[in-house]
This record gives structure tokens, sequence and C-alpha cells, in this order.
């Protein structure tokens, strides 16, 4: 070990939550050793036996909601009703899995002397991301418990003590040494894992530049398996008939939640021309009235960005989107100072999508407005984007949002309901620049396993069953 990294809270930089010791390339051989070492009885131990440890995992999480919501909230800047709804999704993951997830690895029997098993892959290395530190890498660690895997887990350099709170609670629960392994650290521990041979897959999720840099990494690793969720540039289509109360408040929340750092943000809206003044003037109003402040004050809609990092990038994207040709519709801005700030909106007149801060994803509350002639075009629009994680349908007539089922590239498409909104009983990922055809959700249990296929046999020898010219033994 060595180094040192300090976990700051975006909301007050005085306050640190924690330091952790960095994991070296040397301390990440050993905690992969320990996974390796303590895979074989893992997956020996048996589904009920993992899944005693698992139910006990989610009566600790649940019991200890308010905890992990007040660390959440103070490591990331994330507002306490909105930590709160995260911290309970760790006990309902374990349900999922357990539940619907384990369809889709049972046995298969297609006929007498024919079966296929699902068997776990290994050691694998989960990467968390900052904005849903404890959800979205439990989303992979209890699959791949439950399948019985073991787990190396590397927490954001920005949220390390909810990723350590976090393996704390599946060992209070009873998981055996080694089965669950974390390595703290930067892009150099990230880096050391991914290539480590004795690591049989990556399950990641995060931006597309860092699932690029793994994909690379690990080329000449072929039988690594990489499960990659990787963001969005996601649009919302307002159609004509829109019920606009609902139209606003979908965007402002799809625009706007966690501080617009979430993957399924919306970042594109596709206005229909005859609504779109109106549309635009009601949305400007409320995003401009919603509540900033530090994150665990009472009543509070959106705190910081997570990071000074992160709150220049958006102001230079802001500031590109202008010199790309864009009109900044003025929506206010809190009188805090970085990294807190507000929603923000830009429109385009054209649906051509050329300059890159068109095409990439910013990582915060904003979004650019197209006004477009009909619901054909609003699909184009949206199809023009190297990503397709997530996009929403803003209509009363659902023969207008069946229109778009198959139509619009995207991995998840919402009807009357904004682009963040996700079952975890249902896929989540996307494709293009979203994702690898991997989903996460209740599939997660097939990206953890490995098909095995069996013929099978307790007949004694035939003869005739042998080919011709083959002599009877």
């Amino acid at each position: 070990m060595s180094d040192v990294l300090r976990s700051l809270s975006p909301a007050d930089p005085d306050d640190e939550v924690g330091a952790f010791e960095i994991a070296d390339a040397e301390a990440v051989e050993r905690a992969v050793a320990r996974a390796r070492e303590a895979f074989p009885a893992w997956r020996d131990a048996g589904f009920e036996a993992r899944a005693d440890v698992a139910r006990r995992f989610a009566k600790i999480a649940k019991e200890r909601v308010n905890e992990l919501a007040s660390l959440i909230a103070r490591e990331v800047g994330k507002a306490l009703w909105d930590a709160r709804a995260e911290a309970s999704l760790l006990a309902s993951k374990v349900d999922v899995t357990l539940g619907d997830g384990m369809h889709y690895v049972a046995p298969i029997t297609p006929a007498p002397g024919q079966r296929a098993t699902f068997r776990p892959r290994g050691v694998l290395a989960v990467y968390g991301p900052f904005n849903f530190p404890a959800h979205l890498p439990n989303g992979h660690i209890a699959p791949a418990l439950i399948t019985g895997n073991s787990v190396v887990f590397k927490p954001s350099d920005l949220t390390p003590a909810t990723g350590a709170w976090m393996v704390e609670c599946w060992r209070e629960a009873g998981l055996p040494e080694g089965v669950l392994e974390v390595v703290q650290g930067r892009a150099e521990t990230g880096q050391s894992l991914a290539v480590h041979p004795q690591v049989d897959g990556i399950l990641f999720t995060g931006s597309y530049a860092t699932g690029r840099a793994i994909r690379e990494a690990t080329l000449d690793q072929p039988w690594k398996i990489l499960a990659l969720e990787l963001g969005g540039s996601n649009p919302l289509i307002v159609c004509a008939d829109a019920d606009l109360d609902l139209a606003v408040a979908e965007a402002a929340t799809s625009i706007a939640v966690t501080t617009g750092q979430r993957c399924t943000c919306a970042r594109r809206l596709f206005v229909e021309r005859g609504i779109e003044a109106e549309f635009t003037d009601r949305l400007e109003r409320l995003l401009s009235a919603l509540r900033i402040g530090p994150p665990q004050e009472a009543g509070v809609f959106m705190g910081p960005l997570a990071s000074l990092a992160a709150h220049e990038r958006l102001e230079r994207a802001r500031q590109v989107a202008v010199e790309a040709g864009g009109e900044r519709i003025p929506v206010a801005q809190p009188e805090l100072p970085p990294p807190y700030t507000g929603a923000g909106l830009v429109r385009f007149a054209e649906t051509t999508q050329t300059h890159p801060v068109q095409r990439d994803e910013t990582f915060g509350p904003e979004a650019a407005l197209y006004p477009v002639n009909d619901l054909d075009h609003a699909i184009a629009a949206a199809n023009d984007s190297d990503y397709g994680l997530a996009a929403a349908v803003i209509t009363r007539d659902r023969a207008r949002y069946e229109h778009c089922v198959g139509r619009v590239r995207t991995g998840i498409l919402n009807w009357n309901k904004g682009t963040v909104g996700a079952s975890g009983r249902l896929p989540f990922g996307g494709t293009g620049r979203s994702g690898n055809d991997r989903p996460a959700g209740v599939t997660a249990t097939l990206y953890c396993t490995v098909p095995q296929a069996h013929l099978e046999s307790d007949a004694p020898f035939d003869p005739t069953t042998l080919p011709p010219g083959m002599p009877r033994p």
C-alpha cells in the first residue's frame, strides 16, 4: 500500500468523510489472490448457503438505510431524499436476484439426456461509479456473489467511504474471508485490476471513455467478459397532445435529479413546434424554482455536483454550446459557491447535431431543446446519437408511443414517464456508446455465469449405435 485517498464532501470541503490507503499493483495482486483462493469453497457452498448470506446482507442494509443515506448525501452531495431512495435499493436487489434473476440461469432440459447448467465464472472485478456508489456496484456484486463468484470491488475514487461501508455489511452478513475484496484508488488501481490475468470478468458502470480504456487494456485477454454500462445522451420527446403539466414535471426531473448526474438523465428535448413556446416557458420557470442547497437539509431537491472538476466541465460545456450556435435560456442559478449549480437549458433551432457538445454526454443538470415538426422528425433526431441508453415519449395517445417502440434505438423506452425511471425487475442497458449489450438489472446473473451444455446417459453400451466402419470394442 502507498499514498492515501481522502474523501471530502463536495458540500463542505472541510468535511473529510474518510481516508483510505490506495492499493498499488502489489496490493491488487494480493486482493485478487485472496479472492481466487476463496472462490472454490464459495462456489461449492451451494446456492442455499449463498442465498442465506445474501438475505442477511439485505436485512442489515434495510436496517441501516438512514445511516447509508446520510453517508451518500455527505460523500456525493446527493440530496437526502435521493440518497435515501438509493440506500433502499440494496435489499431489493438481493430479492430480485434471488427471485426473477435466478430464473435466467436455471438449468435447461430441452429433452431427455440433454441439459444446460450455469456455473460461476470465477473472480469478477466490479467498478463502482460515484453517482450511485452503493446501488450500482451492488447491482453487480449481489448477482456475482449469489451465483458463486468471488469479487474484487474498486469503488469510485470520489466515494471510497460508501464502498467500504457496503463491503463491511457483506462481511457482517457472514461472507467468508476473501470472497469480497475491496481495493481503493484512482485510475492506476483500476488499471492494475483490469489487466490482472486471474480476473475472469469486469463489471463496470461509468463513462464511455473509461469503458473504452478497459476494453483496450484487455484486448489480449479475450476470455474476460466485459459488462459495460457507459452512460447516455438521452432524448425526451414531447408530442403536441401531451399533458403539459406532466411533460414539464417529467422533463425537469429527468434533467435535474441527482444534480443531473445520472446516466439516464435527459440531455436532449425534442418538442413539437405547436407547444414549444409554452413548454419552454413553463420548464424554465420550474427549473428556476428548484430548491438547491446543502444535501442533508430538509426540502432540498438538488445538492452540489460531486466535485469542482465536474463543475468546471459543466461550465465549459455550457459555454461551448453557445459557441456552437445554441441560445441560452435564462434559468436562475443559486447564490452558492461551486460545485453548486443550477439547471441549464440551451435551444438549438435545427435538429442537426454535428457539434461534439451536442453529441457527447454532459454530466450535469443541462439539456438541449430542439423544436421538431412531428413525431417521425423527433424519432429521427433522437436516433442521431452515438448513445442509446434511455428515452421517453410524452403523449396522451398510446398509439403514438407504440409507433416509437422498435423505432427509437434505445435500451429503455418510457411512456409518460421520464428518462430516469427504471425497474430492477427489467433489463437495464443500452446500445451504441451506452454499453456492450450486456444489460444489468434482472439479467445480471447471465453475465456472472458461464453456460455449460451436457449430453447425459445412464444406459449400457449399445453396439448398434456405432457408426459405419467402426468395429465393436
